[in-house]
């Protein structure tokens, strides 16, 4: 989650001292990010708002714990995932995630000519196909690698599970990916094709 330059370990604090004006500050600051994390599990802006603010909720009424967190990103992960996952329980609903609202962003391309471009953008409208045919939980583990920049350690702990099984995860939507996008765009080398994945195949190796 990417946050605004604030001391958040003194906003957490006064927050778990009952300041109301800190709680509306910490609001402001993690909302998107609240509401982006979510869509990932319900792609309904709707049930997104209803979780948002199920969430706050659920941090203001634990704000006494606030002080004892030492990683505020990761619990507001971890209680948007669980929010999530109780207001799916609840509707007993679940629809895969499209990335149409959170394109993937591609780095390192070889061209940056109008050819370039449109291969650029040939390669992302594939890509969000791509994804969308990962199985439920590799899906989910890569675009929190990708898109939230997470570790393999941190994911593990936000979906409960293990550092390894993230790992496993991370390199068969990886190698499902380069499978896919290799007979559509033959010429690329290996080295752009890993470009596409900055920060995650050094995870998995």
């Amino acid at each position: 989650m990417k946050t605004v330059k604030i001391d958040i370990d003194h906003l957490a604090r006064s927050v778990s001292e009952d300041n109301r004006s800190a709680f509306n500050m910490l609001y402001q600051v993690y909302y998107e990010n609240v509401f982006r994390f979510s869509y990932y599990f319900l792609r309904d802006k709707e049930a997104c708002r209803e979780v948002v603010s199920d969430v706050f909720f659920s941090i203001w009424q634990s704000r006494k714990k606030l002080k004892e967190i030492t990683n505020l990103e990761a619990y507001f992960y971890i209680v948007t995932k669980n929010e999530a996952m109780r207001y799916l329980n609840r509707k007993n609903e679940y629809e895969k995630l499209s990335l149409d609202d959170f394109p993937i962003e591609l780095e390192d391309l070889e061209a940056s000519s109008p050819d370039g471009q449109l291969i650029d953008k040939e390669i992302e409208t594939l890509l969000t196909q791509i994804i969308n045919e990962l199985p439920d939980k590799c899906r989910l583990i890569f675009l929190m690698a990708r898109q939230e920049g997470l570790k393999p350690k941190e994911i593990g702990k936000i979906l409960s599970i293990s550092e390894s099984t993230v790992r496993v995860q991370m390199k068969i939507a990886v190698e499902k990916i380069i499978e896919k996008i290799r007979p559509h765009f033959p010429d690329l080398t290996l080295t752009v094709l890993f470009g596409f994945f900055t920060g995650i195949y050094q995870d998995i190796c």
